[in-house]
C-alpha cells in the first residue's frame, strides 16, 4: 500500500480500492496455485473454501483500512494522521516557515488557455508539485488559482535545509517535465517563490466546513516576499530571517543578497537574499 500509494494518490478512491482489491485478489490466487499444499488450503481449513475466503477478507479490511488512513493524511495535509483529532482545536502558537510558490505570467497564460484548458494544467501543476512537498515534509496550506503556499514546522523545514530543497526539487521536475507541458499546454512553467518564517497561531476555524489556518504577521510577509521577485527579476527570495538560521552551504547553493527591501504592509525594510544553485552558475 505505502509503494503504489504515490500511484493510488492519482486514482479516484473507489477505482484505486477496486485496483488494490484486484491485484489482492490475484495474489490470493497465485499464492493458492502455486503452494496448494501449504498452510493456506490445508485440508483442517479448506472446508467449502471458506478458510480462503476468510483471509482474502481480512487482508482486504486491512488494505482499505490503510488506504483510507493514507488518504486522509492527503487530505488533511501531509502531517500526521494523529493531527485530525485535537492537535488544533485549540489555538496555539508555533514556529513555522512558509513558501509561497506562484506561476509566473499566470494571467496571461489564462488568457490564452481558457478556463478549462487552464484548469487542467493547474491540475497537472498541483500533481507535479505534490511528491517534492511531501518528500520534503511539508504541508500544504492552501490552493489560491495558480499561487501554493506550503508550510513546515520550523525543526522540520530546517532539518537538511528541507524547505528550500523542495523549491528546487519543484524547479527540477518541472524542467524534466517541459515537453510534456509545451505539447500539451504550448508553454514551460515556471514558479517563483517567497520564504519567510515566525511565530503563528494556529487553529480550526468554521463549524460545517472546518480549516486549519495559520494568522501572524509572517504570513503576509511570505506572500509579499514572493510577490517581490518579478520586480527583482529572480525566482526565488528568501528573507534574512529564515536564512540565519538555516545551515546552507556554499558548495551547493550560492547566496546573493538583493538588498533591504520596503514590503507593502511592512513598517521596517527586510532583508531579502536569492539562491541558486552552485552547479548552474558554472
Amino acid at each position: 500500500m505505502f509503494l503504489l500509494h504515490d500511484r493510488l494518490r492519482n486514482l479516484p478512491f473507489t477505482l484505486g480500492a477496486l485496483f488494490v482489491l484486484g491485484l489482492l485478489l490475484l495474489g490470493t490466487v497465485a499464492l493458492h496455485s502455486i503452494f496448494p499444499n501449504t498452510w493456506l488450503s490445508s485440508s483442517h481449513h479448506s472446508t467449502n473454501g471458506w478458510y480462503l475466503i476468510g483471509q482474502f477478507l481480512y487482508w482486504a479490511l486491512l488494505m482499505i483500512g490503510t488506504m483510507v488512513m493514507l488518504r486522509l493524511n492527503d487530505l488533511y495535509g501531509s502531517g500526521s494522521v494523529s493531527d485530525l483529532l485535537d492537535r488544533y482545536r485549540k489555538p496555539r502558537q508555533e514556529l513555522r516557515i512558509f513558501m509561497f510558490l506562484d506561476m509566473r505570467s499566470s494571467t496571461s497564460v489564462a488568457e490564452t488557455l481558457g478556463d478549462t484548458r487552464y484548469f487542467k494544467l493547474l491540475n497537472d501543476l498541483y500533481a507535479d508539485i505534490t511528491d517534492p512537498v511531501i518528500y520534503s515534509e511539508g504541508e500544504i496550506y492552501q490552493y489560491v488559482g495558480d499561487e501554493i503556499s506550503v508550510s513546515w514546522k520550523l525543526s522540520r523545514g530546517i532539518r537538511n535545509d528541507r524547505c528550500i530543497k523542495c523549491f528546487f526539487a519543484i524547479r527540477g521536475k518541472l524542467r524534466a517535465r517541459a515537453e510534456y507541458y509545451r505539447d500539451t499546454y504550448g508553454i514551460e512553467p515556471v514558479f517563483k517563490a517567497g520564504f519567510h518564517y515566525g511565530r503563528v497561531t494556529s487553529g480550526e476555524v468554521g463549524m460545517v466546513k472546518r480549516q486549519t489556518i495559520f494568522s501572524g504577521d509572517v504570513v503576509n510577509t511570505a506572500a509579499h516576499i514572493q510577490a517581490s521577485c518579478n520586480e527583482l527579476g529572480v525566482d526565488n527570495l528568501v528573507s534574512k530571517e529564515l536564512l540565519d538560521i538555516l545551515s546552507l552551504r556554499s558548495l551547493i547553493y550560492d547566496i546573493k543578497p538583493m538588498g533591504s527591501i520596503p514590503l507593502k504592509g511592512k513598517r521596517v525594510a527586510v532583508e531579502l537574499y536569492t539562491l541558486s544553485l552552485a552547479a548552474e552558475a558554472q
